[in-house]
């Protein structure tokens, strides 16, 4: 069965599409990936006042078209296990006996693009428009229809990889996505909602686009933010230069609607082509690891950091034995460049690092107590998992309250033991909290060790209360264990 239909039968396939969006979630998660995500749209530069000779736009668009295909996958799903709807009659149970459990067999349908980037039958998607696929085909611009097959996935980049059994494939050249600029004009090609090759026109709208929860706690996100029209089944297709340059792999969109609203995002080229080159080697991506916990730098941690300006990254962890600790890291520095390139975010840094390969020497640029320091660090191999720990549940019996809405006691053995924590940590554990009462800057759970206060290490609740009371400031600055990991929030007395 084709998957593909002509244009004559165009408002069937958007129909059938509509229909299928709203009967199963798949679907529109393969087609479009369209996330509402909370997007801080600021002003951004003009387009360049540089004359554009209109065959240049032609000709880019021309010089990409044969090299942007469409792709279709499809997944069987069986639905929960149920009883036949026969075996409600009482007079086939009396013949038949109870019902077998059975299984309903469903066929969901997935749309996309991808990228051709090499003549051999390599090309490039995302990877949630193939995910969990049992059968993917891409249909050529010259409508040859062929079986993929899936090298790798990365699902935290959100770049696969595929191959098709062709050759002599017409494969579109990377662009340097360092050196790509606001303002830039760029085409969109790809092909939404089935309906075949489709190129679109706009800007590159911004840059560095991080932390907005497309790809999940995590994702690598560094997108190219661009006005080019993308609606669902561009995801995977090519954002291009005028010089018919890939800048970016289109992959979400921003919309209240579901459809195109001006705000689109693409995976910067030397992302994706990052991303692509290890799983062509690996079969995954192998990403480079500093072993550092950051988190931003809010108002109330400025001041508390006596910051003149909100610029970089907190350090709130650095992991023992690291690179970040080889190098000198410590907690409490203010990360402002990576390799010379400015930081504002956590993501920011995490899609920097995580592009970067293991063995490859990173220069960070620091504040440490307001004076300049920078180190080099030897990145590693990123842990297969870094997700954070949750706490373990404290006792509620005793403790004294040490901040409104706070009670913490001394590390007992029965809290170590039920805590788990090892023999040499060191603090106040968090027994109970009100959350009626409690003003933090970042949430807190009872079993969290305090370990410092206003910077300073804490080892007994007679510290803690002597290092609270001595605070001048309207809030406390704490540095909270939770698991392996630290981090800093900020407590109002």
């Amino acid at each position: 069965m084709k998957y593909f239909r002509t244009s004559k039968t165009v408002r069937v396939v958007v129909v059938a599409a509509v229909v299928a969006l709203v009967a199963g979630g798949w679907l529109l998660y393969g087609m479009e990936r369209a996330h509402r995500v909370g997007v801080d749209i600021s002003t951004v530069a003009p387009a360049n006042a540089q004359v554009i000779d209109q065959t240049q736009i032609s000709a880019a668009a021309k010089t990409a078209l044969p090299s942007v295909v469409a792709i279709a996958s499809t997944k069987v799903v069986k639905s929960d296990p149920g009883m036949n709807p026969f075996f409600n009659d009482p007079f086939f149970r009396r013949f038949f006996g109870d019902s077998p459990e059975w299984q309903r067999e469903q066929v969901q349908r997935g749309l996309g693009s991808g990228v051709i980037v090499s003549a051999d039958g390599y090309i490039l998607t995302n990877a949630h428009v193939v995910a969990q696929a049992d059968e993917i085909k891409v249909q050529l611009p010259d409508k040859r229809e062929l079986v993929a097959e899936v090298k790798g996935a990365d699902k935290d980049s959100d770049v696969a990889l595929l191959k098709i059994d062709a050759s002599n494939l017409p494969a579109l050249p990377f662009a340097d996505s360092d050196k790509a600029e606001v303002g830039d004009i760029v085409l969109a090609i790809g092909s939404p909602f089935g309906l075949g090759s489709t190129v679109t026109m706009g800007i590159i709208s911004a840059k560095g686009r991080a932390d907005l929860g497309i790809l999940g706690q995590s994702g690598y996100e560094d997108f190219i933010q661009t006005d080019a029209a993308i609606n669902p089944g561009n995801s995977g297709g090519a954002l291009i230069n005028l010089r018919g340059e890939v800048v970016g792999i289109n992959t979400a969109i921003f919309s209240r609607t579901g459809g195109y609203q001006g705000i689109g995002f693409a995976i910067p080229s030397n992302l994706a082509r990052r991303v692509m080159e290890s799983l062509g080697k690996h079969g995954e991506f192998v990403r480079g690891y500093l072993g550092v916990g950051l988190q931003p730098v809010t108002p109330e941690l400025a001041e508390q950091f006596s910051l003149k300006d909100r610029n970089g990254v907190l350090i709130s962890y650095v992991e023992p034995n690291g690179p970040a600790a080889k190098a000198g890291v410590n907690v409490g520095d203010v990360l402002i460049k990576v390799n010379g390139r400015e930081v504002d975010s956590p993501g920011a840094v995490k899609s920097i690092i995580g592009i970067a390969e293991p063995g490859a020497a990173v220069r960070l640029e620091l504040l440490r107590d307001g004076k300049p320091q920078t180190v080099e660090a030897t990145l590693t191999k990123a842990p297969d998992e870094l997700a954070a720990e949750p706490a373990p549940e404290a006792s509620s019996d005793g403790g004294a309250e040490i901040l409104s809405g706070l009670w913490a006691t001394d590390i007992t053995a029965q809290l170590r033991d039920r805590l788990e924590l090892p023999r040499e940590a060191r603090g106040v554990v968090v027994l109970r909290l009100d959350q009626t009462k409690l003003q933090s800057s970042m949430p807190l759970e009872t079993g969290d060790l305090i370990v410092a206060i206003n910077r300073m290490r804490v080892g007994t609740l007679q510290q803690a209360r002597q290092l609270i009371k001595e605070t001048q400031r309207d809030s406390v600055l704490l540095l909270v264990q939770r698991g392996k990991y630290t981090t800093f929030t900020t407590v109002k007395k």
